[in-house]
């Protein structure tokens, strides 16, 4: 029989063990926008501004640019360029990742100008990864798979980060191209 000594000893190291793996692998983290007021700026200069939240939206303010939306933390309309991406965000209905935990999956098809695209996206891990002032935080990784009918591919990456309520990295590369945008600083 264990005396009650030893077991205190074993639930301590067990203890140790899970916390001391960043985040634990059954924890999730629920949808949310960044608190308002808090401004992000990118590696290239850009700075956008939370404005608050409204449903799976997070508006924002694009300095020097018009305001958009944050549809769950990824997708922007209009896009950066101007674009209105409301029939692409309807299709892909990314909102059904939150909450966000590994191995959570969804799939989608967008159809436009006579191609089709089908989408995977996953929450395929957690990460520490330098963030802001280059911290190390911890972070959701999501991965979205996009296949054309007509042979076309590529990859995007978020890290999403739980203290921020937002994504501090984002990765995109479909074999000819590629770009990514990286938060350097956060102000609230």
């Amino acid at each position: 029989m264990i005396g009650p000594k030893p077991m205190r000893l074993s639930s301590l190291v067990l203890a140790t063990l899970l916390f001391s793996s960043g985040i634990a692998a059954a924890q999730t983290m629920a949808f949310d926008c960044p608190d308002p007021g808090t401004t992000f700026t990118y590696d290239s200069g850009v700075k956008v501004t939370s404005r608050g939240r409204d449903g799976v939206d997070c508006n924002m303010d694009r300095l020097g640019g018009k305001p958009f939306k944050l549809r769950a933390l990824l997708f922007d309309n209009p896009s950066p360029d101007g674009a209105d991406t409301s029939a692409y965000i309807a299709a892909l209905r990314p909102e059904r990742l939150w909450p966000l935990e590994v191995g959570r999956k969804i799939e989608a098809r967008y159809s436009v100008g006579g191609s089709t695209w089908n989408y995977t996206l996953t929450v395929v891990r957690t990460e520490k990864r330098t963030g802001p002032q280059d911290k190390m935080i911890d972070t959701f990784v999501i991965e979205m798979n996009e296949h054309g009918d007509k042979g076309q591919r590529s990859v995007s990456r978020w890290w999403i980060s739980p203290a921020d309520k937002f994504a501090i990295r984002y990765d995109f590369s479909d074999g000819s191209k590629a770009n990514r945008a990286v938060v350097t600083e956060v102000t609230r």
